[in-house]
């Protein structure tokens, strides 16, 4: 009997033995749909000869493999959002002891993004050079060391220095972790698994505060190694634990297939491929019906001088206008979300301190507050320091994570439908005029409300990821994402100093500013290049995606 005969027998027919070559030859016309992407091929004895990358990436399916991916991308992008915006709610626990100060209040809550932004370029040139996972796992353990040997930080100084030490290893996964996600996926599910990840963002925004009213409000103590722990110190411990189980999971996933294929070669990419066909089909790898992959022209970066050549392309056409437009708005939608974030807690705690019967406004609290601390400076009246938080801002600030999280999910089910861009202009547009209006609302339900639906302009960020990944080439996405990330913190870190600098005088004149800029650079979307006019260009390069 024939070897054709053997596997016709084998597999029911030869029909099903062919499946897999009609698999691919309709993905090169064209012509395949989604149930044949992810049909479970189960050749055993015979293997394809050379096809296209993308077309063997198809044809490892869509199942397991990318499940765990998402969840430990999501594990990261927790972190990262928990080591940046954590300090919120330390802040005002901390107040007496570390006798900070609005100045000191700002600077501590920045330090960490000044932390990103300061190191965004080396890890960015690292993910490209030496790979994504290379790059996270270690910097996600060693953010960690940092993150608690700041809860045992004795001045204001030393917890500073601290947090930007901590931002400086959270910066290697902040954004190369959404080249590592759009990476793991093939084109037509990159959008989708980038704003389904970026849901767990917004399960700081309930986790955080429920951790904090958990432990924070707590009047106990004690001692460890001879210093004094109290709540708002364990409180910074309990949020490093997201970033330990995702480097845990990362020790189990491969390298980028796609980073491999571009940096190494095709030799390289094929057996990651494999592992993710036999983990999607519950199969083995030797079964991957794959044989090898057609050859491409490595990517070498020759060194630093070599990368800085390649890099240089980011600042030519036609990638010069992507990195304008895409760095922009991130840096608009960090100032508003992040910036006005880590005031919200200490804006809302005024808010429910305030002991006028009156409807007062969200900036006249806040003036109310600043005069009384100016009288009694100036009577040199002694007042005991008070660093209590009201519950009600948990209660409030986990509510406010439940938008965020519905958000999210609306995001992902509409992102396909609806259209990156659209979906883009319409929230960051709504999230602008919401800002202005809870300056000016005389009303604390109202207001409050309000400052929450501002804040889900961070939402968008996911969004603007997935519209900016696909323009850049894989030996240069880590880097584009990383210094994208890095103006977005950029403008956090301008934010809540900004905010810092005007609350108490100038307040309806900030959030007036934030809003009005926030929705005024929407419209530089409208000038985003047709992703495919710029791969094309790019690929004539000879740079790969």
């Amino acid at each position: 009997m024939s070897d054709t005969e053997d596997n016709a027998n084998e597999f029911g027919s030869t029909e099903r033995l062919n499946e897999v070559k009609s698999f691919i030859t309709a993905k090169s016309n064209g012509t395949s749909d989604t149930n044949t992407e992810t049909q479970r091929f189960t050749v055993d004895s015979e293997k394809l000869n050379e096809v296209a990358f993308e077309d063997a990436f198809k044809v490892t399916g869509h199942g397991k493999f990318n499940h765990l991916v998402l969840l430990t991308c999501g594990l990261i992008l927790l972190n990262v959002s928990m080591e940046t915006v954590g300090m919120s709610y330390v802040i005002t626990a901390a107040e007496c002891e570390l006798r900070l100060t609005s100045h000191h209040k700002g600077m501590v809550t920045a330090a960490a993004f000044i932390g990103i932004i300061s190191t965004s370029f080396l890890w960015g040139y690292l993910g490209d050079k030496r790979g994504r996972r290379a790059v996270m796992l270690p910097a996600m353990v060693t953010s960690a060391a940092f993150s608690v040997a700041s809860s045992f930080s004795t001045n204001v100084w030393m917890l500073a220095a601290l947090r930007f030490l901590t931002g400086c290893m959270v910066s290697a996964s902040s954004a190369t972790v959404y080249a590592y996600l759009g990476e793991m996926h093939c084109n037509t599910k990159r959008a989708a698994a980038i704003a389904w990840g970026s849901v767990f963002i917004s399960f700081s925004f309930i986790i955080l505060p429920g951790l904090a009213w958990l432990i924070i409000p707590g009047k106990w103590s004690f001692d460890l190694f001879g210093f004094t722990v109290v709540p708002w110190r364990v409180f910074i411990w309990s949020w490093c634990a997201p970033g330990l189980l995702g480097a845990m999971a990362l020790l189990w996933l491969p390298e980028s297939p796609r980073y491999l294929f571009s940096s190494c070669g095709p030799e390289k990419a094929l057996p990651v491929l494999a592992r993710m066909y036999a983990c999607n089909h519950n199969s083995r790898s030797e079964k991957f019906p794959v044989e090898k992959i057609t050859s491409a022209e490595v990517t070498k970066s020759g060194g630093f001088v070599g990368a800085i050549k390649n890099i240089s392309l980011l600042f030519r056409p036609p990638l010069l206008r992507c990195v304008i437009i895409s760095h922009t708005l991130m840096f608009a939608i960090f100032m508003l979300s992040s910036g006005l974030y880590l005031w919200v807690p200490d804006i809302l705690n005024n808010m429910l301190h305030s002991t006028s019967n009156s409807s007062l406004t969200i900036c006249q609290i806040i003036h109310e507050k600043f005069q009384a601390a100016s009288n009694h400076t100036t009577l040199n009246v002694t007042q005991v320091c008070r660093s209590d938080v009201r519950t009600g801002v948990f209660a409030i600030s986990m509510g406010m994570g439940a938008v965020f999280a519905v958000t999210y999910l609306a995001i992902g089910v509409f992102i396909s439908k609806v259209g990156r861009k659209t979906l883009y202009s319409c929230i960051m547009v709504a999230c602008g005029f919401c800002t202005v209006c809870a300056a000016f609302v005389p009303q604390g339900g109202a207001a409050t409300a309000l400052l929450v639906l501002a804040l889900c302009s961070g939402c968008a960020a996911s969004i603007l990821a997935a519209i900016a990944v696909d323009v850049f080439p894989t030996c240069l996405r880590a880097m584009a994402m990383c210094t994208m990330y890095m103006i977005g913190r950029t403008g956090a870190a301008v934010g809540s100093n900004l905010l810092g600098a005007t609350l108490n005088m100038h307040c309806q004149l900030a959030f007036s500013f934030f809003g009005v800029f926030t929705a005024g650079t929407t419209l530089l979307i409208l000038f985003w290049p047709k992703p495919e006019v710029v791969r094309a260009k790019m690929e004539q390069k000879g740079l790969t995606y």
